[in-house]
């Protein structure tokens, strides 16, 4: 274990770490407490619906856009299509729900959620996929999980934690900003990239793999025991403020 500070690399290298920590520190000031009260009282639901997600493969994407609610991801060796579930959800038994669309499209699956009838609520989505596949998931009050995959994988969440695990050699993004962020690999991806402003960052590598370390915290301690190169061409760029950093 090591608190040793980052090791010294090309000028450009600091300056996306300066500029990456100040773009940290203004968002941490310019989001008001309010914006948090409103993400909460935005989830109260009290009706629902279960709708069925099927997509026959070859699949080797997934994209779920704003679902403003739960996402889980499971990759499964065995399969080569998409199934799954998504519970919709919204106010007042006389209101309007919102409709999940579903798409498939050069071997693509796109789930969206649509609000243009004029109501609106979170989507909880559940699916299993092939392991191969890519993984591109958004959500703006919700936690993000998924495992399992192999491809590369981008995942964002505003107000919720996200947990990667097993992933293969597919290069990550990771963005949150009120949630930690912990992620484990199998593969050697080329690049982990995690960007959070309130909460812990733990990435675990496969061990074997040697990276340079490009982390920044204002508030936070930093714990770097993983294989680290200052030359080496794969590289793990994590952004925090107020939090830990954990990279083994």
């Amino acid at each position: 274990m090591t608190f040793d500070a980052t090791p010294p690399r090309a000028p450009i290298g600091a300056l996306r770490i300066s500029t990456i920590a100040m773009a940290g520190v203004i968002v941490a000031v310019s989001v008001p407490a309010v914006a948090a009260a409103f993400a909460m009282s935005s989830r109260v639901s009290d009706q629902q619906a279960q709708v069925g997600i099927a997509a026959v493969g070859p699949i080797t994407r997934i994209v779920v856009a704003d679902s403003e609610s739960d996402v889980q991801i499971t990759g499964n060796a065995g399969a080569t299509g998409v199934d799954g579930q998504a519970v919709l959800q919204w106010k007042g038994k006389g209101g309007k729900r919102p409709v999940l669309r579903q798409s498939v499209a050069d071997g693509v699956l796109t789930l969206t959620k649509d609000c243009s009838s004029g109501g609106c609520g979170p989507v909880d989505i559940t699916l299993t996929v092939p392991r191969d596949v890519s993984v591109l998931a958004a959500t703006s009050q919700g936690h993000i999980e998924v495992s399992g995959v192999t491809g590369a994988v981008d995942l964002t969440s505003s107000n919720g934690s996200i947990d990667a695990e097993n992933l293969g050699s597919g290069n990550t993004s990771f963005k949150t900003t009120y949630g930690s962020i912990n992620a484990s690999f199998r593969g050697a991806p080329t690049r982990i990239a995690a960007n959070t402003t309130d909460g812990s960052v733990t990435i675990a590598t496969d061990g074997q793999t040697a990276y340079y370390d490009s982390v920044s915290t204002t508030n936070g301690l930093r714990y770097l025991t993983n294989v680290q190169d200052r030359r080496a061409a794969a590289e793990i760029d994590v952004t925090t403020t107020n939090a830990d950093v954990t990279i083994s």
